[in-house]
């Protein structure tokens, strides 16, 4: 029972950061041609702690109101994660020709724009109204 939460915790967010990415590029990338390397790196960083979020979340919160308010709140501190993300990316890229710290500005501002704070109390109601059906769906059987 453990692996199949597990799995539809990965699998919500996976969407998520899908459906996010994709917004994000369609706002974004395609209108500024921006590095899409350091988006990729950014919505792994994000949505790879919004898992482990999630977990820990799912296995405190179980009223459907907790989990909107508190994703809610996340989906929007989460956009800020790119403030962590920037000296990890501004070491590798020193002497680039790119001026990476106005691209982090950018970011930020289309996280807030791909709607995270939607989509994340999204994706926990879905993996809590999952996670009841599977445990009626055991039960019946």
């Amino acid at each position: 029972m453990k692996t199949i939460n597990l799995f539809i915790i990965v699998l919500f967010n996976f969407i998520g950061g899908l459906l996010s990415y994709s917004w994000c590029y369609r706002l974004f990338i395609r209108k500024y041609s921006t590095p899409e390397l350091y988006y990729l790196v950014f919505y792994g960083v994000c949505y790879f702690c919004l898992i482990l979020i999630s977990i820990w979340i799912l296995n405190k919160i179980k009223k459907s109101f907790g989990l909107i308010s508190i994703g809610t709140i996340i989906g929007i501190v989460i956009s800020f994660i790119s403030w962590m993300v920037t000296p990890f990316i501004l070491g590798n890229y020193q002497g680039s020709a790119i001026n990476i710290e106005a691209f982090f500005g950018y970011l930020l501002i289309t996280s807030l724009m791909t709607l995270n704070f939607i989509i994340y109390p999204v994706i926990l109601l879905g993996c809590h109204y999952s996670f009841l059906w599977i445990e009626k769906t055991v039960k019946k059987t």
